[in-house]
């Protein structure tokens, strides 16, 4: 039996009543301000996210309202903040062949194969022989690691956020830096920026698990996407020095590392994640877009989202302010 998806968390008005299946992104139990625990539980399915609230028989759903578990949702839709909320009364737990799973994944608005061939096409537009070998031994040559690059988020929740997202992100900066080179040619190397920019976040590939909802994989908990970004430019140089003829000579040690030196650095500061501050020109100008393109997106998404009427959006959190809304923006 099938559990058919008759309403999506996007078109939830105050005062719906919800009958309907949904993906569990995120459940915990919290204490009210009288003592009494509940529920705080975030519900998605292809349009988005949606907020719910259990407040009865707290114990019994929070074994059941689970990450990443399936469930049929029953409750009535309540406005609350400005926000939508589903109070839930009831829940099923759901097995995987009880529902069509394309329903509870978020759709691509991107082509992945249409960005995927703009960053082959500036890759090979390096003159640097090193830097060139190296990102083709990464995004032309290497079928697993393009396969990850064409679906994965660029992020958890904060910027890019959604599938492709990382490969939307790393083009768009790809794309910037090129533009920066030669503005501010001949003070940086072009190359090494675009390296900077391709690998940056490269590692994201391994550091989240995007399978159903978005979370840290153990190795991206322990490890994190900078230095296994850093440790797959070490491996890549030791293939390529171990192929004959590959490059014009073994890679030069400088080159390797500013490489890593840029990947290692593009949080900008140690508090932020970074080992290393930014210490070179190209690794300085890196950071700054990568900051720049990932704000941009995540205040864009956000304006784009918001469901307040009119010209100013509902409160950002992150950012502590309102954000105006054009006219492509306004409901």
């Amino acid at each position: 039996m099938k559990y058919p998806k008759s309403q999506y968390s996007r078109s939830i008005q105050d005062q719906d009543r919800v009958s309907s299946p949904f993906l569990v992104k995120y459940s915990a139990v919290a204490t009210g301000k009288t003592g009494k625990a509940y529920m705080n539980v975030i519900l998605t399915d292809k349009s988005g996210d949606i907020e719910a609230r259990i407040f009865d028989q707290v114990p019994k759903f929070n074994a059941q309202a689970v990450k990443d578990a399936y469930v049929q949702v029953e409750g009535h839709a309540q406005s609350f903040n400005g926000r939508i909320q589903i109070h839930i009364k009831n829940l099923t737990v759901l097995r995987e062949d009880e529902v069509e799973s394309e329903e509870y994944l978020p759709a691509s608005f991107l082509n992945p194969e249409k960005i995927y061939a703009e960053a082959k096409a500036i890759i090979a537009s390096m003159q640097d022989p090193y830097y060139r070998a190296l990102l083709e031994s990464i995004f032309v040559d290497d079928a697993d690691i393009i396969e990850r690059f064409k679906r994965a988020p660029a992020a958890k929740s904060f910027h890019h956020a959604y599938p492709v997202g990382l490969l939307e992100h790393v083009v768009s900066i790809a794309k910037t830096l090129d533009f920066l080179a030669n503005h501010y040619a001949p003070y940086v190397d072009r190359d090494l920026l675009l390296v900077g920019g391709f690998l940056h976040d490269l590692a994201k590939i391994w550091e989240l698990q995007y399978e159903k909802t978005t979370d840290y994989t153990t190795e991206g908990r322990l490890i994190g996407h900078l230095v296994m970004g850093a440790e797959l430019i070490d491996r890549k140089i030791r293939s390529l020095d171990s192929q004959p003829g590959r490059l014009p000579a073994p890679f030069p040690v400088e080159k390797a590392l500013l490489a890593k030196h840029v990947v290692l650095a593009h949080h900008g500061k140690m508090e932020f994640g970074s080992p290393k501050e930014p210490a070179c020109l190209e690794a300085v100008i890196v950071h700054m877009i990568d900051d720049l393109d990932s704000k941009v997106n995540a205040i864009r998404v956000f304006i784009e989202q918001d469901p307040n009427p009119g010209m100013w959006t509902l409160l950002n959190r992150n950012y502590e302010r309102f954000f105006y809304k054009p006219e492509w923006a306004r409901k």
